[in-house]
């Protein structure tokens, strides 16, 4: 336990000298200003879709970013010689995500509540917020192990929000209306998240919250499996092996 904290201790650290928490915080002030100017009426059913957005693809470029300017600076040859596992490195990043999306949740949803009588389930968000990141973090680590540079790792960001989020936000908004859609989306994480969101403030159906949620811890073990599997090879790169 003590070298989980220490580790977690020093992500911490090194977000905040890469300036990633300072870039966290800024882009809570913007979505600030969007429940700003968000009518209040519709606050509730807005809400979700700012901690969606903040908790997927944030959560998946914070720790990419996180993990790159570690390889620059050749921290992560460093905690490699050191007598950690696999597993304390990889829970310290899935642990300073959730953190970072947590914190976002409680500057919103405190400014929500305070300025535009925002009405939400406490517990139940800050669950979804965690186990939304926690599942995105853990395609950000996949895939920065598949991630030579910077612009390659954006490249997969964009690429997952054209095919994840796109889609989920055009039924929100019910552009996309057709009922196969619906069955397809089955499969979207994205969709899951904002599902299970969503149940923290207005009513949803309640096979669509239970098939959500299962298939959201579903594919949290997966990915975690694959992260932590595929570690040891990663690791082997950076200390110049294979």
């Amino acid at each position: 336990m003590n070298k989980f904290l220490v580790l977690l201790k020093g992500d911490q650290s090194r977000m905040r000298r890469y300036g990633i928490t300072y870039a966290s915080l800024a882009a809570s002030i913007l979505w600030i200003i969007v429940i700003q100017l968000t009518n209040a009426a519709e606050i509730d059913r807005f809400f979700p879709l700012m901690l969606f957005v903040d908790a997927t693809m944030m959560s998946f470029l914070l720790v990419g970013v996180a993990m790159m300017f570690e390889k620059q600076e050749s921290a992560l040859k460093s905690m490699l010689v050191t007598p950690i596992s696999k597993h304390h490195y990889l829970m310290s990043k899935i642990v300073t995500g959730i953190i970072s999306s947590i914190i976002t949740l409680l500057l919103l949803g405190s400014y929500g509540v305070a300025f535009k009588s925002l009405s939400i389930n406490y517990f139940g968000i800050i669950g979804a917020v965690a186990l939304a990141s926690f599942v995105y973090t853990c395609m950000g680590i996949l895939f920065t192990y598949k991630s030579k540079d910077f612009t390659v790792l954006i490249m997969w960001l964009m690429l997952f929000f054209l095919l994840l989020a796109v889609p989920t936000i055009l039924q929100m908004f019910q552009i996309i209306t057709a009922d196969w859609f619906k069955y397809v989306q089955y499969i979207n994480p994205t969709q899951s998240v904002l599902t299970v969101m969503n149940a923290t403030v207005m009513a949803v159906d309640k096979a669509d919250l239970v098939i959500s949620l299962g298939y959201l811890l579903l594919i949290a073990a997966i990915l975690y499996y694959f992260a932590a599997r595929n570690f040891d090879k990663y690791s082997m790169k950076e200390l110049g092996g294979e």
